[in-house]
This record gives C-alpha cells, sequence and structure tokens, in this order.
C-alpha cells in the first residue's frame, strides 16, 4: 500500500501512513500538491483542464477537479510528485520549459464520499501554456488514475460552476476560497497578452 507523510500544522513531517489511513474518517493531516494548467485561447480567455478522477479513487471517484491532486510519498517533495503524477496520471512529461508558480499553501480539512476526507496542507501550483505548447501536448490519460478530461472556460467556471459535471469537494472548496481565486486571477491577469 502507497505511504503518505503525516505533517503538523507547520506542515512539517511527522511520520507515514498508508494512502486509506491518511484519508479515512476526518483525515489525518499530510502533504499534497495541487495543479491549475491553463491555456490562454486566442480570443484571450483562459482555459483550465480538469480531470474526472477514476472510478477505483477512495475520494472523489468520478467527481471532477482541478488539473492534478497528489499526495507526496516519502522522500518526495512537491515539484518531483507534481512531475510525478502529471506523467503516472495524464500520460505527459512536464517540460522544465513551462511556467510554473507556486502560489499558496492551504491547510484544509474537507469530507468526501463514503467516511473519508482530505486533511491536507496543500501546495498550490499555477502554469500557462503558450499556445505552441498546447498544440503539442498530447493528454494520454491512465484510465486507473484519471475516466476523462475537459478544458473549461475559467470565467465560466467561476460565474456559472459546471453544472454538467459533480466537482470534488476540495474543488469545491478552492473555487470557493477569496484567496485561492484572486491569486490565480492575478497571476492570469500578469500573463494575458
Amino acid at each position: 500500500m502507497r505511504q503518505v507523510n503525516l505533517v503538523d500544522d507547520q506542515d512539517k513531517i511527522i511520520g507515514q501512513t498508508s494512502l486509506i489511513d491518511a484519508h479515512r474518517g476526518k483525515g489525518k493531516k499530510h502533504q499534497a500538491v495541487s495543479l491549475f494548467l491553463f491555456h490562454q485561447k486566442k480570443s484571450g480567455e483562459f482555459e483550465l483542464l480538469l480531470q474526472q478522477r477514476s472510478k477505483e479513487k477512495i475520494v472523489g471517484n468520478l467527481q471532477w477537479a482541478n488539473t492534478l491532486c497528489a499526495n507526496l510519498s516519502p522522500s518526495e517533495d512537491h515539484l518531483s510528485c507534481l512531475k510525478r503524477r502529471v506523467w503516472e496520471e495524464l500520460g505527459f512529461k512536464w517540460q522544465n520549459s513551462w511556467s510554473l508558480e507556486k502560489f499558496m499553501v492551504f491547510d484544509y480539512q474537507v469530507a468526501c464520499e463514503n467516511n473519508f476526507s482530505e486533511n491536507e496542507i496543500d501546495h498550490l501550483f499555477i502554469s500557462i501554456l503558450s499556445d505552441n505548447d498546447f498544440k503539442k501536448l498530447q493528454i494520454r490519460p491512465n484510465i486507473e488514475e484519471v475516466f476523462d478530461i475537459a478544458w473549461e472556460n475559467w470565467n465560466m467556471i467561476l460565474n456559472q460552476g459546471v453544472p454538467e459535471k459533480k466537482l470534488t469537494p476540495w474543488f469545491s472548496l478552492f473555487l470557493g476560497n477569496k484567496e485561492i481565486i484572486t491569486k490565480i486571477n492575478q497571476f492570469l491577469n500578469l500573463c494575458q497578452k
């Protein structure tokens, strides 16, 4: 069974436990990383890559989330985890030439289905693919990890939600958090063509 890092309130590693144990009941606080991968259309609008989690997931199965949500393995840093899980889940290699910014560390706990929860100190990253990189991007989801993907208009997500898609509890929490949305929008505004 895969192990994850347990952390205290200051994000200091205090031990390890199994992935299932970290999520059981109210959950045990553990390390996580999240990615918001955007592409800017010719119209200037931004699209966010969403993933529908596979039915095998213990939390958020068949629900839609931001591009990537992953737990660090022992002896792994946040950036290594992000790159590893992009490959394992979405089937593409992270390119060093792509922009990538950590914009926030978010400590949260949220109930999920089947008496499981997320209880994480999550390092949130954002990236915007250039038009050229977007055209070259070949996403090959691993069906054991990701059921489906979709590029969704960011302004529509913020203004109307994604009514045809059931969102994970943590993605809903992210979208309802003013600080997260403000920081994402500030970053997108800086990159506006």
